[in-house]
């Protein structure tokens, strides 16, 4: 395993298992752990400094969603994302991320909306900028705004959580020549829809917003 975790510190109320979950997925999702890597359950607990026994239980809950898979007489893996499930992924987030713009958009105040402008337009300089990272970071921040403009909790639970899987889809895409500006406009539509309180057209806009990313990230990654 090339990548390397570091000592986890706690304290009495930080549940050890939850916690080793978070960073294994999280160095999933995030690429640091790439697709087919081999994971090792004693020298993971080796380098974070904990026991075997809730390395062996985040595995489990890994397999479970899917980002890790078990093969017989060999070991664990990390799954990486089919085709398929970038495109089953896609279609899930179409339709939760348009139902969340199209609920925004009847609760939305103009300090928000002010709050998107300023993160699409920072978002698109630490690009041009060269800073790939951060603005795919605003890009979540973007979208993240919108959830919580919707003041759905349920609805946010859901939506942040599949967000989770897209991080990767976002910064492959990014470095598509021209997809950037295409997506500050594209957010630039939603932020319009939204500021005239039109829940047909925002969840339109963020239909079109989506669909476009997804078909960029599944052209240019298989």
């Amino acid at each position: 395993m090339d990548f390397e975790f570091s000592p986890i510190k706690f304290d009495n109320t930080y549940n050890i298992r939850d916690s080793v979950y978070s960073i294994l997925r999280g160095a999933i999702l995030d690429g640091r752990l790439k697709a087919g890597q081999h994971l090792v359950e004693r020298d993971i607990a080796g380098q974070l400094k904990v026991s075997r026994t809730p390395v062996r239980e985040a595995i489990q809950k890994l397999e479970n969603e899917k980002l890790v898979t078990h093969v017989q007489r060999k070991g664990v893996f990390v799954a990486g994302f089919t085709k398929a499930d970038a495109e089953e992924i896609g279609v899930i987030r179409i339709a939760l991320e348009s139902l969340c713009c199209s609920i925004a958009a009847s609760k939305i105040t103009e300090k928000e909306l002010v709050n998107l402008e300023n993160i699409n337009q920072k978002m698109l300089e630490e690009h041009l900028q060269g800073n790939l990272t951060k603005a795919v970071l605003l890009n979540k921040k973007f979208h993240e705004s919108i959830y919580k403009s919707a003041r759905s909790p349920h609805l946010y639970y859901f939506v942040s959580t599949l967000r989770d899987y897209i991080s990767p889809f976002t910064k492959l895409s990014y470095t598509k020549e021209g997809r950037i500006q295409e997506v500050f406009e594209e957010h630039a539509d939603i932020i319009q829809k939204l500021r005239l309180h039109d829940e047909q057209g925002a969840h339109d806009a963020a239909k079109n917003h989506i669909e476009k990313s997804g078909k960029t990230f599944v052209r240019m990654a298989y």
